[in-house]
C-alpha cells in the first residue's frame, strides 16, 4: 500500500512525508519580500475614498512587473493582470500615461549610461523604456463586470488564462480595483461572499497566481467623545470572510493635517506569512510622477511595539520608487 501511495497510484493528491520533502517548490515564490506577497497568497489593499488606493494599486503592478522596490520591500519580477472598474478609459490612460513618464525620469535619475558609446546610449534607452513602460502588465478597463455572477467570473477566467499562455514564463498576479465595483451581491452577508472565495481559491489552485484586491472602508466607528476608533482589518466594508481570507491586509489612511492631500499612513493590520514584524510607513505622492516617496518606517522591534524610525533625505527622482 505505502509503495502505491509513493507512486500516487491511489490518488495524485496523496503524499507520504518522503513525497513531500522530495517536492520541490516553484524556484520563485516570494513575490514581496519579506512574506508580505507569497504564490497563490491573497492580499486586500483598503482605505477611505481619496486615499490613492488605485495609485498604490497601479504603482503595485508596475512595481511587480518589472521587480523594482516596492515600498522598501524587494520584489520579484510577475506578470500582471490589473482589472480596474472605476474610472472610464480615457481618464485611467491619463493616469497611467503621467505615471509612465514619471517612471522613466526615476530611472534616468538613478542610472546613467555605461560609457559614452553609441551603443551603451541605445542600450541604456531600451532598458529605460523596458522599465517605464513594462510589457508584461496587461490592463482592462469596464465599467460594469461581476465577478460573482457566472458571465462576469468566466469573462476573468479567460483572461487570466491568456496571460498564464501569452506572458514570459513569470508568476502572475492578478490585480482587482475596486471590490464593490465587482460584486452584485451583498457585501457584508457570509452567504453572498462565501460562493465567490471558494470558487477564487479553486480558480487560484487551477491556475496558479497571486491575487491584490483594493476595497473601501467601513464607515468609521467612534467612541463617547466621538473620536474614530479603529478596529485594524475589521475597518474593511464587508463581511467578516474577506478578512479571514486574505493573508495580507494593507490599510492606507490619509494623514491628518495634511493640506495637499498626499500624505498617506500605511500599516498592515495582517501579514499571516510575514517572515518578521512589517513596518507601518509614512508616504507622500509626488503629483507630478504619481509615485510615492517614503517619508519613514516605523519598525517594530519587540513584542512592547517600540519603534525605530527610519527617516529619509530631501527628494529627488532617485529616491521615489
Amino acid at each position: 500500500m505505502s509503495s502505491e501511495l509513493h507512486d500516487h497510484s491511489k490518488g495524485k493528491h496523496l503524499y507520504t512525508v518522503s513525497d513531500l520533502l522530495e517536492w520541490k517548490p516553484p524556484p520563485v515564490y516570494r513575490l514581496i519580500s519579506d512574506g508580505v506577497l507569497n504564490a497563490q497568497n491573497k492580499m486586500f489593499i483598503f482605505g477611505d475614498e481619496g486615499s490613492w488606493k488605485s495609485m498604490l494599486a497601479l504603482h503595485t503592478a508596475h512595481s511587480l512587473s518589472r521587480g523594482s522596490n516596492w515600498l522598501g520591500f524587494r520584489t520579484n519580477p510577475c506578470n500582471v493582470y490589473k482589472l480596474q472598474v472605476e474610472l472610464p478609459m480615457y481618464m485611467e490612460r491619463a493616469r497611467v500615461e503621467k505615471y509612465c513618464l514619471g517612471s522613466d525620469k526615476i530611472f534616468r535619475a538613478r542610472y546613467t549610461p555605461k560609457d559614452s558609446s553609441t551603443e551603451a546610449f541605445d542600450a541604456y534607452d531600451r532598458a529605460a523604456t523596458t522599465y517605464a513602460y513594462p510589457p508584461n502588465l496587461i490592463s482592462r478597463t469596464e465599467q460594469f463586470i461581476n465577478i460573482d455572477e457566472s458571465f462576469g467570473f468566466q469573462s476573468l477566467k479567460e483572461d487570466i488564462e491568456t496571460c498564464i499562455t501569452e506572458l514570459p514564463e513569470h508568476p502572475l498576479v492578478v490585480i482587482l480595483d475596486p471590490l464593490y465595483k465587482m460584486f452584485n451581491r451583498d457585501l457584508s452577508s457570509e452567504s453572498d461572499v462565501k460562493p465567490l472565495l471558494d470558487k477564487l481559491d479553486i480558480l487560484m489552485s487551477q491556475l496558479d497566481f497571486s491575487i491584490i484586491i483594493v476595497h473601501h472602508s467601513r464607515k468609521s466607528i467612534t467612541d463617547e467623545a466621538g473620536a474614530s476608533v479603529g478596529k485594524g482589518s475589521q475597518d474593511s466594508f464587508g463581511a467578516r470572510a474577506w478578512s479571514w481570507w486574505a493573508d495580507t491586509i494593507l490599510r492606507i489612511d490619509m494623514a491628518e493635517a495634511d493640506s495637499t492631500s498626499t500624505r498617506a499612513n500605511l500599516t498592515f493590520t495582517k501579514h499571516r506569512n510575514a517572515d518578521r514584524l512589517l513596518p507601518s510607513l509614512s508616504i507622500r505622492w509626488d503629483k507630478d510622477t504619481l509615485h510615492p516617496r517614503i517619508l519613514n518606517r516605523h519598525v517594530p522591534t519587540d513584542p512592547a511595539q517600540e519603534e525605530e524610525i527610519e527617516v529619509r533625505g530631501d527628494l529627488d527622482y532617485a529616491q521615489l520608487e
